[in-house]
């Protein structure tokens, strides 16, 4: 048995594969102590015990701060000094510290280096930069320094090798949810679900966040060309006020359902009703993080799709493209083209249910527990 801290300084249950890593370990016999923003909120999943322990952040970079460059450093500042002192107290009697984000290492700084530590980046980044790329800060050097660097897709792992000189290749630690319950609905949940339930078209469904980078539009005017037999059903929260615009238009053009955000994991419930799952990605500059972001991409949502036996349809991406070629669980198409999109929607209704049985094939074929084991033991096997 080992004793982990988990440290993540943004919002949590942003983070699927942060609750799949606590289940994780607790499952095969490991004692965790979660520190993060927004920790509490996972009290009815996974409740406290002499396992289990969790210390919610009170402080946030952004804050209040808005535009303010002064009070993004001040508050900064008082979030460094939170994280280090919760950490520097849960390792007093732990064995690893594992941050989860390239943010909790720029927080914590040198100090990850204190300890055995795992280093999991959520996202490919070439350069350290913060705060629109202004700031730079030298994570290259704390990854070559640290006791093993995971990241989520096996293409990432090479690259991020290359671009930092690591001395070997980083974990591959999938973003597959360690497990897909049978969950209670909510109350908040009941009106979405009646809806679903009483569709009789064929549901293309996307289920994420709703970004900028992630053109809908394109799929709703394919579903028009389908025909009356299909839908689109959107679930998720749109990341600012033009894109709620841009969602609002596209339910006025019809054949367009929006069910809503609901809080993670229970928004898979919706998925027993979906006939194909969306995958749109579009490479670009995402913020700090690189261009090849998005072509390497490694959605938790492929496994949440394969979960229900949802074939899917996706960006021409290496990060989609090498799975559905090799499993059969999707098309690729131009995602900027709702002719493509509609071609792949008739393509799968032919193979169908092939596809459906292939995507458990793939959904399997990952061994979640055999991973995390390798990361957490003492040798590099």
């Amino acid at each position: 048995m080992k004793t982990i801290t988990i440290v993540e300084v943004n919002n949590v249950m942003d983070y699927p594969p942060i609750i799949s890593l606590v289940k994780n370990l607790l499952r095969n016999g490991n004692k965790v102590k979660l520190i993060a923003y927004n920790a509490s909120a996972l009290s009815d999943e996974i409740p406290t015990n002499e396992n289990y322990t969790f210390y919610s952040l009170r402080h946030t970079e952004k804050g209040d701060a808005g535009k303010n460059v002064i009070k993004h450093i001040k508050n900064r500042m008082v979030l460094s000094k939170e994280v280090r002192t919760a950490v520097e107290k849960a390792m007093q009697n732990s064995d690893i510290l594992w941050t989860t984000s390239n943010n909790t290492v720029r927080v914590l700084g040198k100090n990850i280096l204190k300890y055995k530590n795992v280093m999991q980046l959520m996202e490919l980044m070439q350069y350290g930069y913060f705060y629109k790329k202004i700031v730079k800060y030298n994570i290259e050097d704390l990854a070559r320094k640290s006791w093993k660097v995971v990241v989520p897709e096996e293409n990432r792992a090479y690259i991020q090798k290359a671009w930092w000189n690591l001395d070997k290749v980083p974990y591959v630690l999938p973003n597959k949810p360690y497990s897909i319950d049978n969950f209670e609905t909510t109350d908040d949940m009941d009106e979405a679900i009646k809806k679903i339930q009483n569709e009789k078209r064929r549901i293309v469904m996307y289920l994420g966040g709703i970004w900028p980078d992630r053109d809908l539009s394109k799929f709703s005017e394919a579903i028009k060309r389908c025909g009356e037999n299909y839908c689109l059903y959107i679930i998720g929260k749109p990341s600012d006020s033009e894109q709620e615009r841009l969602l609002n238009k596209m339910i006025d053009n019809g054949n367009v359902e929006y069910l809503g955000y609901f809080k993670p994991p229970k928004h898979l419930e919706f998925l027993k009703y979906a006939y194909i799952g969306l995958l749109p990605y579009k490479p670009s500059s995402a913020g700090v993080f690189s261009e090849l972001n998005a072509l390497y991409c490694a959605p938790n949502k492929i496994y949440e799709y394969a979960a229900f036996g949802v074939p899917m349809i996706g960006s021409d991406v290496l990060g989609l493209k090498i799975p559905f070629e090799k499993y059969g669980i999707g098309k690729i198409c131009d995602t900027e083209e709702p002719e493509s999109i509609a071609t792949a929607i008739k393509s799968i209704e032919i193979d169908h249910d092939s596809m459906s049985e292939n995507c458990s094939r793939f959904y399997d074929d990952t061994d979640l527990d055999k991973i995390v084991q390798s990361i957490i033991n003492d040798g590099d096997e």
